[in-house]
């Protein structure tokens, strides 16, 4: 029991130094011997935890999904007003990114990296995440149909995985206000006053989006009444 302690405690110093250096270099860009020097084990004592970079890679992503939709559950999940659910499923991935900022990088620029069982297990965790904020969506619109709710799920999950690229702490308001924002803004819809947005247009290559108003009036969720 204690070397197995002691593997575990080792294993997760590995894994956060080589978050590190595949956050910052990225995964094909990076070697073995980048992990070891950052970790200060050689090569050959690395290989002791892991057998492949991809499967260090897998201990990474594995453990950031699964620590994530284990907060969802806990978090989330168990609130039966989905609106209130969506609200909490946003707040509580900001607050992982907060904690987490490396591997919710390596994580969404990373994950396709991964092949075989590796892949596929994390995949896996992934479509759980989704079925999740689906089913969610789904319960907050039922009258929507399968391919918006595809859509606007991949819409928000998207918006969350994005804020990696933007998000500054010495710039923008804190990230339980930005998940307000961004709750407010997908459940309520955000509307821009003179922008020319409720006005037709002529132009050939708005066409496709007005034949789709023509068809469902109801479709915006950025613009009138929200999701």
């Amino acid at each position: 029991m204690g070397r197995k302690m002691k593997y575990d405690d080792k294993l997760l110093f590995i894994m956060d130094r080589a978050c590190g250096v595949f956050a910052k270099k990225g995964f094909h860009q990076s070697s073995v011997r980048d992990v070891a020097a950052a970790t200060g084990t050689s090569p050959a004592g690395l290989y002791y935890y892991f057998e492949s970079k991809e499967e260090l890679l897998h201990l990474i992503l594995g453990d950031c999904l699964s620590s994530l939709l284990d907060r969802i559950e806990a978090e989330a999940v168990g609130i039966t007003d989905p609106a209130g659910r969506l609200r909490a499923i946003v707040r509580t991935h900001l607050d992982h990114f907060k904690n987490k900022k490396r591997e919710m990088r390596v994580l969404s620029h990373e994950w396709q990296a991964l092949s075989g069982t590796f892949g596929a297990e994390i995949r896996e965790l992934m479509r759980a995440y989704v079925r999740i904020v689906s089913d969610t969506l789904e319960e907050i619109s039922p009258g929507r149909t399968r391919e918006e709710i595809r859509v606007s799920t991949f819409g928000l999950l998207g918006m969350l995985s994005w804020v990696d690229q933007w998000y500054r702490t010495d710039q923008d308001i804190p990230l339980n206000l930005v998940a307000e924002q961004f709750s407010s803004i997908f459940l309520g819809g955000f509307s821009v006053e003179g922008s020319g947005s409720g006005q037709a247009s002529d132009s050939p290559d708005d066409q496709p989006t007005q034949e789709w108003k023509k068809k469902n009036s109801a479709s915006s969720i950025l613009s009138g009444p929200g999701f």
